[in-house]
């Protein structure tokens, strides 16, 4: 049965707890309030605080908070007066140069030279080719995008055992030290003495060595042919290839003094050995010049294992010759008689090329010289 009684409180404890729940009901916003302001005033008072006291000894002390964090904070940014930390911004992430301590790989990409590769690297253009002979045959023509060389961890040669040559023998052959190559930290040869042989195989890095030059790197031109009719004997020049022009071709006209085939252009790749000429870089489809008047007694493809692509060669009657090689278009025929500075083709990447460039040579009977000692580039 319902009543209409008022509720009373079993305990004095129950109405204790009632009137505080009543108190918190009535104040509780005013004191949130309250507390919150202290807080705040408390937050900034403090570091004010301290401010105040080190302006007023001459600055924080060695072991006070505020010395501590500069401490902490000092090689992340720029610490103002009062402690503020203004940050440096850093846009780049800084990697430093680490040493090669190995032999490596580097696959070549298109528009690589050779000396490019040994630049960035920072090896010498010799030990790069003395590193990758059999890759490149002897020859700087045959590089190629693809092609996989050696990188050698420092300036040398690297040799691979056919385990006939004792350590010493390897050092004779490269007018290197046997201890040298030993204690070097890019072999595992601990506990070899220069009397021992590495096995088959074996990758060793000639510290300071120097390479072989290939006899047969300047490729023979000039070959003694006999007519089959008459059987007269005559010099003809690279008589085996779709380039070559009939025996007996003199050529004619070269005043000895040359100028640029290809004017303007930015000089690439010097004369070195494995490098019989220089390259000189142009758009596909630039003309190249005649460097002096002359004869051509080759207009062609040549083969593979020369890497030129489409050639032009003058003989200059005066027992010089000039190559013009990796041509797009060959612009003179056989026999032809080019004035000097004429048009003989056009700049391309024909045969082992890694990017448009015209490789020019000159030939003093018919042995490479350096262009760059009779021209400006």
């Amino acid at each position: 049965m319902q009543t209409n009684e008022p509720f009373v409180p079993r305990s004095g404890i129950s109405t204790g707890v009632q009137s505080g729940l009543d108190f918190l009901n009535r104040h509780l916003t005013a004191v949130s309030v309250i507390v919150a302001v202290v807080a705040v005033a408390l937050v900034i008072l403090g570091p004010v605080r301290l401010l105040l006291g080190s302006q007023a000894i001459g600055g924080p002390s060695s072991d006070s908070p505020l010395a501590i964090s500069q401490a902490a904070v000092a090689a992340s940014g720029t610490i103002t007066q009062g402690g503020i930390l203004n940050r440096q911004p850093v846009p780049f992430t800084t990697i430093p140069d680490r040493p090669r301590n190995r032999l490596m790989t580097y696959t070549v990409k298109p528009g690589d030279t050779l000396l490019g590769i040994a630049t960035t690297f920072d090896l010498d253009r010799n030990t790069m080719f003395w590193a990758n002979g059999d890759t490149l045959h002897g020859d700087v023509h045959m590089l190629q995008p693809g092609m996989n060389l050696a990188i050698l961890p420092a300036d040398g040669v690297l040799h691979k055992s056919d385990e006939t040559l004792t350590i010493q023998q390897i050092a004779d052959k490269y007018g290197a030290d046997s201890a040298a190559i030993i204690a070097s930290p890019y072999n595992e040869l601990d506990g070899y003495t220069p009397e021992m042989v590495p096995p088959w195989g074996m990758s060793i890095v000639i510290p300071g060595g120097v390479g072989e030059i290939n006899a047969d790197l300047w490729k023979p031109a000039i070959v003694e042919v006999a007519d089959p009719v008459t059987g007269v004997r005559s010099n003809a020049f690279m008589p085996s290839m779709a380039g070559s022009c009939a025996a007996g071709i003199a050529g004619s006209g070269g005043t000895g003094v040359f100028s640029s085939p290809l004017p303007g252009a930015s000089f690439v790749q010097p004369f070195y050995p494995g490098h019989s000429g220089i390259d000189l870089a142009m758009p596909i489809g630039t003309p190249a010049l005649a460097a002096d008047s002359g004869v051509v007694i080759f207009a062609g493809w040549v083969p593979a294992d020369w890497g030129y692509g489409q050639l032009v060669v003058l003989d200059h009657g005066n027992g010089w010759t000039s190559y013009y090689a990796h041509l797009s278009n060959v612009g003179v025929g056989c026999g032809q008689f080019v004035s000097k500075g004429g048009y003989v083709g056009n700049v391309g990447s024909t045969g082992n090329s890694s990017g448009p460039h015209l490789h020019f040579e000159l030939r003093w009977n018919h042995t490479p010289d350096n262009p760059a000692n009779y021209m400006g580039f």
